[in-house]
Protein backbone atom coordinates (compact mmCIF):
# COMPACT_ATOMS: atom_id res chain seq x y z
CA UNK A 1 0.00 0.00 0.00
CA UNK A 2 2.26 2.25 0.77
CA UNK A 3 4.41 1.20 -2.06
CA UNK A 4 1.98 2.27 -4.20
CA UNK A 5 1.14 5.66 -2.52
CA UNK A 6 4.87 6.95 -3.58
CA UNK A 7 3.72 5.73 -7.13
CA UNK A 8 1.43 7.52 -7.35
CA UNK A 9 2.92 10.51 -5.39
CA UNK A 10 5.58 10.77 -8.22
CA UNK A 11 3.24 10.63 -10.89
CA UNK A 12 0.99 13.00 -9.72
CA UNK A 13 4.79 15.22 -9.14
CA UNK A 14 5.63 14.64 -12.79
CA UNK A 15 2.19 15.56 -13.95
CA UNK A 16 2.21 18.54 -12.18
CA UNK A 17 5.95 19.15 -13.30
CA UNK A 18 5.03 18.50 -16.96
CA UNK A 19 1.87 20.81 -17.24
CA UNK A 20 4.26 23.74 -15.73
CA UNK A 21 6.66 23.34 -18.09
CA UNK A 22 3.86 23.22 -21.18
CA UNK A 23 2.25 26.25 -19.82
CA UNK A 24 5.69 27.81 -19.65
CA UNK A 25 6.39 26.76 -23.50
CA UNK A 26 2.78 27.97 -24.71
CA UNK A 27 3.71 31.06 -23.05
CA UNK A 28 7.13 31.65 -24.63
CA UNK A 29 5.95 30.67 -28.01
CA UNK A 30 2.96 33.70 -28.05
CA UNK A 31 5.44 35.86 -26.56
CA UNK A 32 7.97 34.98 -29.95
CA UNK A 33 5.01 35.18 -32.30
CA UNK A 34 3.70 38.78 -30.69
CA UNK A 35 7.13 39.91 -31.19
CA UNK A 36 7.58 38.99 -35.06
CA UNK A 37 10.32 36.67 -33.97
CA UNK A 38 9.49 33.30 -36.01
CA UNK A 39 11.71 30.32 -34.87
CA UNK A 40 11.43 26.83 -36.82
CA UNK A 41 7.93 26.03 -36.95
CA UNK A 42 6.88 23.29 -34.76
CA UNK A 43 4.69 22.93 -31.64
CA UNK A 44 7.59 22.80 -29.07
CA UNK A 45 10.60 25.25 -28.39
CA UNK A 46 12.90 22.10 -26.71
CA UNK A 47 13.76 23.86 -23.82
CA UNK A 48 15.12 21.21 -22.16
CA UNK A 49 17.81 20.75 -24.78
CA UNK A 50 19.97 23.75 -23.01
CA UNK A 51 21.03 21.05 -20.15
CA UNK A 52 22.69 18.03 -22.54
CA UNK A 53 26.28 19.58 -23.46
CA UNK A 54 26.19 20.35 -19.79
CA UNK A 55 25.77 17.62 -18.06
CA UNK A 56 27.82 15.37 -20.70
CA UNK A 57 31.08 17.84 -19.75
CA UNK A 58 30.09 17.80 -15.81
CA UNK A 59 29.93 13.88 -15.73
CA UNK A 60 32.61 13.17 -17.60
CA UNK A 61 34.95 15.78 -15.63
CA UNK A 62 33.84 13.99 -12.64
CA UNK A 63 34.49 10.17 -13.79
CA UNK A 64 37.50 10.64 -15.76
CA UNK A 65 41.00 12.50 -15.69
CA UNK A 66 40.96 14.96 -17.66
CA UNK A 67 42.85 17.83 -19.00
CA UNK A 68 42.80 21.36 -16.93
CA UNK A 69 41.24 22.90 -20.59
CA UNK A 70 38.43 20.11 -19.93
CA UNK A 71 37.65 21.00 -16.89
CA UNK A 72 37.61 24.62 -17.65
CA UNK A 73 35.36 24.52 -19.99
CA UNK A 74 32.41 22.13 -18.08
CA UNK A 75 32.57 24.46 -16.09
CA UNK A 76 32.28 27.19 -18.08
CA UNK A 77 28.95 24.86 -19.51
CA UNK A 78 27.63 25.43 -16.02
CA UNK A 79 27.96 29.17 -16.61
CA UNK A 80 25.97 28.84 -19.76
CA UNK A 81 22.95 26.25 -18.43
CA UNK A 82 22.62 28.99 -15.68
CA UNK A 83 22.33 31.59 -18.52
CA UNK A 84 20.06 29.69 -20.14
CA UNK A 85 17.32 29.13 -17.30
CA UNK A 86 16.77 32.93 -16.57
CA UNK A 87 17.12 33.28 -20.48
CA UNK A 88 13.98 31.14 -20.26
CA UNK A 89 12.75 33.10 -17.68
CA UNK A 90 13.12 36.01 -19.10
CA UNK A 91 11.32 35.51 -22.50
CA UNK A 92 8.71 33.88 -20.57
CA UNK A 93 8.12 37.68 -19.52
CA UNK A 94 8.73 39.00 -22.27
CA UNK A 95 10.72 38.92 -25.84
CA UNK A 96 12.53 42.01 -24.89
CA UNK A 97 15.37 40.18 -23.99
CA UNK A 98 15.54 39.12 -27.80
CA UNK A 99 15.06 42.64 -29.37
CA UNK A 100 17.73 45.11 -26.98
CA UNK A 101 20.93 44.32 -25.69
CA UNK A 102 19.72 43.29 -22.14
CA UNK A 103 22.42 41.62 -20.93
CA UNK A 104 20.85 40.63 -17.63
CA UNK A 105 21.91 37.48 -15.43
CA UNK A 106 25.37 37.42 -17.74
CA UNK A 107 27.31 38.43 -14.51
CA UNK A 108 25.52 36.09 -12.06
CA UNK A 109 25.95 33.22 -14.57
CA UNK A 110 29.35 34.09 -14.93
CA UNK A 111 30.41 34.08 -11.51
CA UNK A 112 28.56 30.44 -10.58
CA UNK A 113 31.46 29.12 -12.96
CA UNK A 114 34.16 31.21 -12.43
CA UNK A 115 33.92 29.98 -8.54
CA UNK A 116 33.43 26.35 -9.82
CA UNK A 117 36.70 27.73 -11.74
CA UNK A 118 38.48 29.06 -9.03
CA UNK A 119 37.58 26.83 -6.16
CA UNK A 120 38.02 23.25 -8.08
CA UNK A 121 40.39 23.65 -11.57
CA UNK A 122 43.06 25.86 -9.53
CA UNK A 123 42.66 28.58 -11.87
CA UNK A 124 43.61 32.23 -10.83
CA UNK A 125 40.67 34.43 -10.13
CA UNK A 126 41.51 36.73 -12.93
CA UNK A 127 41.75 33.87 -15.06
CA UNK A 128 38.34 32.37 -14.05
CA UNK A 129 36.43 35.80 -14.37
CA UNK A 130 37.73 36.48 -18.21
CA UNK A 131 36.73 32.81 -19.43
CA UNK A 132 33.17 33.04 -17.56
CA UNK A 133 32.55 36.49 -18.62
CA UNK A 134 34.19 36.29 -21.77
CA UNK A 135 31.85 32.88 -22.37
CA UNK A 136 28.43 33.90 -21.22
CA UNK A 137 28.39 37.49 -22.45
CA UNK A 138 29.49 35.51 -26.11
CA UNK A 139 26.37 33.14 -25.52
CA UNK A 140 24.76 35.56 -24.64
CA UNK A 141 24.81 37.35 -27.91
CA UNK A 142 25.14 34.52 -30.30
CA UNK A 143 21.85 33.19 -28.72
CA UNK A 144 19.66 36.52 -29.50
CA UNK A 145 21.43 36.65 -32.73
CA UNK A 146 20.91 33.61 -34.15
CA UNK A 147 17.11 33.47 -32.96
CA UNK A 148 16.54 36.92 -34.61
CA UNK A 149 18.91 36.78 -37.25
CA UNK A 150 18.03 33.67 -39.10
CA UNK A 151 14.16 32.81 -38.66
CA UNK A 152 12.98 29.83 -39.10
CA UNK A 153 16.33 28.12 -39.06
CA UNK A 154 16.25 27.07 -35.23
CA UNK A 155 13.94 26.30 -32.45
CA UNK A 156 14.98 28.04 -28.40
CA UNK A 157 16.41 24.63 -28.10
CA UNK A 158 18.50 24.23 -31.30
CA UNK A 159 19.68 27.50 -30.96
CA UNK A 160 21.01 26.82 -27.29
CA UNK A 161 22.84 23.60 -28.41
CA UNK A 162 24.51 25.33 -31.56
CA UNK A 163 25.61 28.51 -29.46
CA UNK A 164 26.56 26.29 -26.18
CA UNK A 165 28.89 24.66 -28.50
CA UNK A 166 30.46 27.25 -30.82
CA UNK A 167 30.85 29.34 -27.44
CA UNK A 168 33.09 26.19 -25.87
CA UNK A 169 34.84 25.89 -28.77
CA UNK A 170 35.85 29.73 -28.80
CA UNK A 171 36.73 29.33 -25.34
CA UNK A 172 38.24 26.21 -25.71
CA UNK A 173 40.66 27.36 -28.65
CA UNK A 174 41.43 30.36 -26.38
CA UNK A 175 42.61 28.33 -23.53
CA UNK A 176 44.94 26.51 -25.79
CA UNK A 177 46.17 29.51 -27.11
CA UNK A 178 47.02 30.10 -23.66
CA UNK A 179 48.52 27.13 -23.45
CA UNK A 180 46.33 26.05 -20.10
CA UNK A 181 45.85 22.16 -22.35
CA UNK A 182 48.81 20.62 -21.25
CA UNK A 183 48.48 17.55 -23.48
CA UNK A 184 51.53 14.76 -23.42
CA UNK A 185 49.68 12.96 -26.39
CA UNK A 186 51.61 13.74 -29.51
CA UNK A 187 49.23 12.53 -32.28
CA UNK A 188 46.16 14.80 -30.23
CA UNK A 189 48.87 17.86 -30.21
CA UNK A 190 49.13 17.20 -34.10
CA UNK A 191 45.47 16.90 -34.31
CA UNK A 192 44.30 19.77 -32.85
CA UNK A 193 46.73 22.05 -34.63
CA UNK A 194 45.65 20.80 -37.98
CA UNK A 195 42.06 21.14 -37.21
CA UNK A 196 42.41 24.58 -35.61
CA UNK A 197 44.63 25.66 -38.68
CA UNK A 198 41.33 24.15 -40.78
CA UNK A 199 39.36 25.79 -39.32
CA UNK A 200 40.48 29.59 -38.59
CA UNK A 201 41.07 28.91 -42.70
CA UNK A 202 37.71 28.63 -43.44
CA UNK A 203 36.49 31.35 -41.17
CA UNK A 204 39.03 33.64 -42.93
CA UNK A 205 37.77 32.41 -46.65
CA UNK A 206 34.11 33.04 -45.77
CA UNK A 207 34.36 36.47 -43.88
CA UNK A 208 36.82 37.50 -46.94
CA UNK A 209 33.98 36.40 -49.67
CA UNK A 210 31.13 38.39 -46.85
CA UNK A 211 32.87 41.81 -47.19
CA UNK A 212 33.33 42.18 -51.05
CA UNK A 213 30.18 43.18 -53.17
CA UNK A 214 27.93 40.78 -54.43
CA UNK A 215 28.91 41.89 -58.08
CA UNK A 216 32.92 40.81 -56.81
CA UNK A 217 31.82 37.32 -56.13
CA UNK A 218 32.62 35.20 -58.57
CA UNK A 219 34.62 32.22 -59.60
CA UNK A 220 38.01 34.13 -60.33
CA UNK A 221 37.81 36.04 -57.13
CA UNK A 222 36.78 33.15 -55.63
CA UNK A 223 40.31 31.24 -56.75
CA UNK A 224 42.36 34.15 -55.38
CA UNK A 225 41.30 34.00 -52.52
CA UNK A 226 41.09 30.85 -51.79
CA UNK A 227 44.72 30.62 -52.68
CA UNK A 228 45.78 33.53 -50.03
CA UNK A 229 43.76 31.14 -47.51
CA UNK A 230 46.03 28.13 -48.84
CA UNK A 231 48.87 30.40 -48.04
CA UNK A 232 47.69 31.88 -44.86
CA UNK A 233 47.22 28.22 -43.55
CA UNK A 234 50.42 26.95 -44.36
CA UNK A 235 52.22 29.95 -42.62
CA UNK A 236 50.00 29.04 -39.72
CA UNK A 237 51.46 25.48 -39.94
CA UNK A 238 54.78 26.20 -40.33
CA UNK A 239 54.42 28.11 -37.02
CA UNK A 240 52.22 25.71 -35.30
CA UNK A 241 54.40 22.37 -36.48
CA UNK A 242 57.46 23.80 -38.13
CA UNK A 243 59.28 24.11 -41.29
CA UNK A 244 58.41 20.40 -42.27
CA UNK A 245 54.60 20.70 -41.46
CA UNK A 246 53.86 18.99 -44.70
CA UNK A 247 56.10 16.08 -44.09
CA UNK A 248 54.69 15.17 -40.92
CA UNK A 249 51.12 15.19 -41.97
CA UNK A 250 51.88 13.29 -44.97
CA UNK A 251 53.86 10.56 -42.85
CA UNK A 252 51.29 10.51 -40.45
CA UNK A 253 48.44 9.46 -42.86
CA UNK A 254 50.37 7.47 -45.40
CA UNK A 255 53.19 6.16 -43.67
CA UNK A 256 51.05 3.62 -41.92
CA UNK A 257 49.03 0.78 -43.75
CA UNK A 258 45.92 0.78 -41.87
CA UNK A 259 45.50 4.26 -42.35
CA UNK A 260 45.78 4.36 -46.02
CA UNK A 261 43.54 1.03 -46.07
CA UNK A 262 40.90 3.21 -44.05
CA UNK A 263 41.60 6.84 -46.18
CA UNK A 264 41.08 4.82 -49.42
CA UNK A 265 38.01 2.93 -47.71
CA UNK A 266 36.27 6.64 -46.82
CA UNK A 267 37.14 7.93 -50.39
CA UNK A 268 35.39 4.82 -51.95
CA UNK A 269 32.60 5.99 -49.85
CA UNK A 270 33.16 9.17 -50.57
CA UNK A 271 32.82 8.69 -54.65
CA UNK A 272 29.63 6.39 -54.30
CA UNK A 273 27.84 9.46 -52.39
CA UNK A 274 28.98 12.15 -54.78
CA UNK A 275 27.79 9.62 -57.70
CA UNK A 276 24.40 9.49 -56.06
CA UNK A 277 24.20 13.35 -55.65
CA UNK A 278 25.26 14.00 -58.90
CA UNK A 279 22.40 11.25 -60.09
CA UNK A 280 19.44 12.30 -58.41
CA UNK A 281 20.27 16.18 -58.96
CA UNK A 282 20.60 15.82 -62.77
CA UNK A 283 16.76 14.38 -62.64
CA UNK A 284 15.94 17.05 -60.81
CA UNK A 285 13.22 14.51 -58.76
CA UNK A 286 12.56 15.53 -55.08
CA UNK A 287 13.95 12.20 -52.98
CA UNK A 288 11.83 10.85 -50.26
CA UNK A 289 13.15 10.19 -46.63
CA UNK A 290 13.88 7.01 -46.61
CA UNK A 291 16.08 7.63 -49.40
CA UNK A 292 17.83 10.86 -47.56
CA UNK A 293 18.57 8.22 -45.10
CA UNK A 294 20.76 6.44 -47.13
CA UNK A 295 23.43 9.15 -46.52
CA UNK A 296 22.80 8.74 -43.30
CA UNK A 297 24.27 4.96 -43.54
CA UNK A 298 27.06 6.16 -45.35
CA UNK A 299 28.30 8.68 -43.38
CA UNK A 300 28.01 6.26 -40.24
CA UNK A 301 30.18 3.96 -42.01
CA UNK A 302 32.89 6.29 -41.85
CA UNK A 303 32.79 6.87 -38.59
CA UNK A 304 32.29 3.14 -37.59
CA UNK A 305 35.06 2.35 -39.25
CA UNK A 306 37.32 4.81 -38.04
CA UNK A 307 36.47 4.96 -34.38
CA UNK A 308 37.12 1.01 -34.63
CA UNK A 309 40.26 1.38 -36.34
CA UNK A 310 42.44 4.27 -35.94
CA UNK A 311 39.91 6.83 -33.80
CA UNK A 312 42.99 9.60 -34.08
CA UNK A 313 42.78 9.85 -37.58
CA UNK A 314 39.07 9.95 -37.15
CA UNK A 315 39.11 12.97 -35.31
CA UNK A 316 41.44 14.45 -37.65
CA UNK A 317 39.38 14.20 -40.51
CA UNK A 318 36.68 15.25 -38.76
CA UNK A 319 38.21 18.18 -37.78
CA UNK A 320 38.82 18.97 -41.45
CA UNK A 321 35.32 18.22 -42.90
CA UNK A 322 33.16 20.03 -40.97
CA UNK A 323 35.71 23.02 -42.16
CA UNK A 324 34.65 21.57 -45.84
CA UNK A 325 30.88 21.34 -45.27
CA UNK A 326 31.06 24.70 -43.55
CA UNK A 327 32.48 26.02 -46.22
CA UNK A 328 30.37 24.51 -48.95
CA UNK A 329 27.29 25.56 -47.15
CA UNK A 330 28.45 29.32 -47.46
CA UNK A 331 29.60 28.92 -51.18
CA UNK A 332 25.93 27.80 -51.73
CA UNK A 333 24.45 30.91 -49.85
CA UNK A 334 27.36 33.77 -51.56
CA UNK A 335 25.85 33.40 -55.12
CA UNK A 336 29.00 32.79 -56.65
CA UNK A 337 28.55 31.62 -59.79
CA UNK A 338 28.59 28.43 -61.14
CA UNK A 339 29.50 27.10 -57.72
CA UNK A 340 26.17 28.25 -55.94
CA UNK A 341 23.55 27.01 -58.58
CA UNK A 342 24.67 23.38 -58.66
CA UNK A 343 25.09 23.87 -55.01
CA UNK A 344 21.56 24.72 -54.62
CA UNK A 345 20.18 22.42 -57.41
CA UNK A 346 21.83 19.71 -54.98
CA UNK A 347 19.89 21.34 -52.03
CA UNK A 348 16.29 21.41 -53.86
CA UNK A 349 16.66 17.86 -54.08
CA UNK A 350 17.63 17.02 -51.03
CA UNK A 351 16.55 19.53 -48.56
CA UNK A 352 13.92 18.36 -46.13
CA UNK A 353 11.04 20.29 -44.13
CA UNK A 354 13.29 21.28 -41.71
CA UNK A 355 15.19 23.06 -43.89
CA UNK A 356 13.11 26.01 -44.18
CA UNK A 357 15.06 28.59 -42.49
CA UNK A 358 18.33 30.63 -43.90
CA UNK A 359 20.79 28.08 -43.74
CA UNK A 360 21.05 23.42 -44.59
CA UNK A 361 21.27 22.58 -41.23
CA UNK A 362 20.35 19.34 -41.71
CA UNK A 363 23.63 17.68 -43.26
CA UNK A 364 25.55 19.85 -40.38
CA UNK A 365 23.81 18.13 -37.83
CA UNK A 366 24.48 14.67 -38.87
CA UNK A 367 27.74 15.63 -39.52
CA UNK A 368 27.96 16.96 -35.87
CA UNK A 369 26.20 14.02 -34.14
CA UNK A 370 28.48 11.83 -35.99
CA UNK A 371 31.42 13.46 -35.14
CA UNK A 372 30.41 14.75 -31.20
CA UNK A 373 31.32 12.27 -29.24
CA UNK A 374 34.62 12.72 -30.43
CA UNK A 375 35.32 15.86 -28.84
CA UNK A 376 32.80 15.38 -25.47
CA UNK A 377 34.74 11.97 -24.75
CA UNK A 378 38.01 12.69 -23.17
CA UNK A 379 39.32 9.78 -23.06
CA UNK A 380 39.52 7.43 -26.29
CA UNK A 381 41.02 4.15 -24.64
CA UNK A 382 38.09 1.67 -23.28
CA UNK A 383 35.14 4.05 -24.99
CA UNK A 384 34.63 2.93 -28.03
CA UNK A 385 30.71 2.27 -27.34
CA UNK A 386 30.83 5.93 -26.36
CA UNK A 387 32.62 7.21 -29.14
CA UNK A 388 30.03 5.41 -31.37
CA UNK A 389 26.97 7.15 -30.22
CA UNK A 390 26.54 9.02 -32.80
CA UNK A 391 26.57 6.49 -35.09
CA UNK A 392 24.08 4.38 -33.15
CA UNK A 393 21.45 6.78 -32.49
CA UNK A 394 21.46 8.75 -36.06
CA UNK A 395 23.28 6.43 -38.81
CA UNK A 396 22.02 3.09 -37.65
CA UNK A 397 18.28 3.52 -34.93
CA UNK A 398 16.94 6.47 -36.74
CA UNK A 399 17.85 5.28 -40.08
CA UNK A 400 16.31 1.66 -39.18
CA UNK A 401 13.30 3.42 -37.51
CA UNK A 402 12.46 5.69 -40.62
CA UNK A 403 12.85 2.90 -42.99
CA UNK A 404 10.92 0.30 -41.49
CA UNK A 405 8.46 2.80 -39.84
CA UNK A 406 7.35 4.21 -43.51
CA UNK A 407 7.38 0.48 -44.78
CA UNK A 408 5.36 -1.47 -41.97
CA UNK A 409 4.41 1.20 -39.35
CA UNK A 410 0.73 1.17 -38.25
CA UNK A 411 0.26 2.13 -34.63
CA UNK A 412 1.82 5.98 -34.22
CA UNK A 413 2.56 7.47 -30.95
CA UNK A 414 -0.01 9.72 -29.14
CA UNK A 415 0.63 13.34 -30.80
CA UNK A 416 3.34 11.84 -33.32
CA UNK A 417 3.84 11.05 -36.46
CA UNK A 418 6.33 8.54 -35.70
CA UNK A 419 5.20 4.96 -35.59
CA UNK A 420 5.46 2.27 -32.69
CA UNK A 421 7.05 -0.45 -34.92
CA UNK A 422 9.71 2.11 -35.91
CA UNK A 423 10.56 2.88 -32.66
CA UNK A 424 11.09 -0.86 -32.20
CA UNK A 425 12.96 -1.44 -35.28
CA UNK A 426 14.94 1.91 -33.61
CA UNK A 427 16.16 -0.18 -30.89
CA UNK A 428 16.58 -3.64 -32.41
CA UNK A 429 19.08 -2.59 -34.69
CA UNK A 430 21.18 -0.59 -32.15
CA UNK A 431 21.16 -3.81 -30.43
CA UNK A 432 21.91 -6.06 -33.04
CA UNK A 433 24.54 -3.39 -34.89
CA UNK A 434 26.38 -3.99 -31.19
CA UNK A 435 26.01 -7.59 -30.67
CA UNK A 436 27.97 -7.91 -33.97
CA UNK A 437 30.62 -5.98 -33.23
CA UNK A 438 30.69 -7.77 -29.81
CA UNK A 439 30.85 -10.76 -31.48
CA UNK A 440 33.68 -10.11 -33.93
CA UNK A 441 35.82 -8.57 -31.06
CA UNK A 442 35.47 -4.90 -31.78
CA UNK A 443 33.68 -4.27 -28.67
CA UNK A 444 35.12 -6.11 -25.94
CA UNK A 445 32.83 -4.76 -22.54
CA UNK A 446 30.74 -7.53 -21.49
CA UNK A 447 28.13 -5.23 -20.70
CA UNK A 448 28.11 -2.83 -24.28
CA UNK A 449 24.94 -4.56 -24.85
CA UNK A 450 22.90 -3.94 -21.43
CA UNK A 451 24.08 -0.56 -21.86
CA UNK A 452 23.11 -0.17 -25.39
CA UNK A 453 20.00 -1.33 -24.92
CA UNK A 454 19.15 0.76 -22.12
CA UNK A 455 20.44 3.78 -23.73
CA UNK A 456 18.69 2.90 -27.41
CA UNK A 457 15.53 2.12 -25.51
CA UNK A 458 15.38 5.75 -24.39
CA UNK A 459 17.20 7.47 -27.26
CA UNK A 460 14.07 5.67 -29.39
CA UNK A 461 11.62 7.22 -27.22
CA UNK A 462 12.78 10.77 -27.81
CA UNK A 463 13.34 10.20 -31.40
CA UNK A 464 9.36 9.11 -31.89
CA UNK A 465 8.32 11.96 -29.21
CA UNK A 466 10.66 14.96 -29.68
CA UNK A 467 10.27 17.75 -32.37
CA UNK A 468 13.52 19.00 -32.47
CA UNK A 469 15.98 17.55 -34.91
CA UNK A 470 17.18 14.28 -34.38
CA UNK A 471 20.74 14.43 -35.86
CA UNK A 472 21.37 16.98 -33.47
CA UNK A 473 19.64 15.65 -30.12
CA UNK A 474 19.70 11.53 -30.03
CA UNK A 475 23.55 11.50 -30.22
CA UNK A 476 23.76 13.84 -27.05
CA UNK A 477 20.55 11.92 -25.50
CA UNK A 478 22.44 8.81 -26.21
CA UNK A 479 25.52 9.78 -25.15
CA UNK A 480 24.09 11.23 -22.33
CA UNK A 481 22.58 7.91 -21.09
CA UNK A 482 25.21 5.66 -21.64
CA UNK A 483 27.05 7.98 -19.42
CA UNK A 484 24.38 7.28 -16.47
CA UNK A 485 24.70 3.89 -16.90
CA UNK A 486 27.87 3.48 -16.64
CA UNK A 487 27.80 5.36 -13.38
CA UNK A 488 25.33 3.05 -11.82
CA UNK A 489 26.52 -0.06 -13.48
Amino acid sequence: MQSNSKVLHFYNSFKRYTSLCMSVDYTISRNLRDGGIGTRPISSNGLWCCALLPALLISYNLLYKVSPLYTLVAYVAVGLFCYSILFVVFISVSCLVLREPIYGGCIASSLVSALMNFIFNTQGLTTSLFFSLTAVYLYSTMLRWSLTKFPKTYTIGEAMIVTQGLTLFTIAVIGRIMNILHDSNEDMNLISSIVLTALSTVGLLITGLCVISEKQRNIQTFSYMFAVAALFALVTLHVLLGLNCVFRILNYIFLNRNRVQLFAFWLFLLMISIFLVLTRTKSAVKVNTVTRKSFHLLASLVFMSGIIYDVYLTSLAAGIGLGFLILVEALRKLNITPISEALQSAFDVYSDEKDIGSFAMTPIYLYVGLACPLILVPSYEGTTLELLSGVLATGVGDTAASWFGSKYGTKKWTNSEKTVEGTIANVLSQVATVYVLHLFGLLRNNTVLIRTMLAASISSVVEAKTDQVDNLILPLVTLLVFQINWMFG
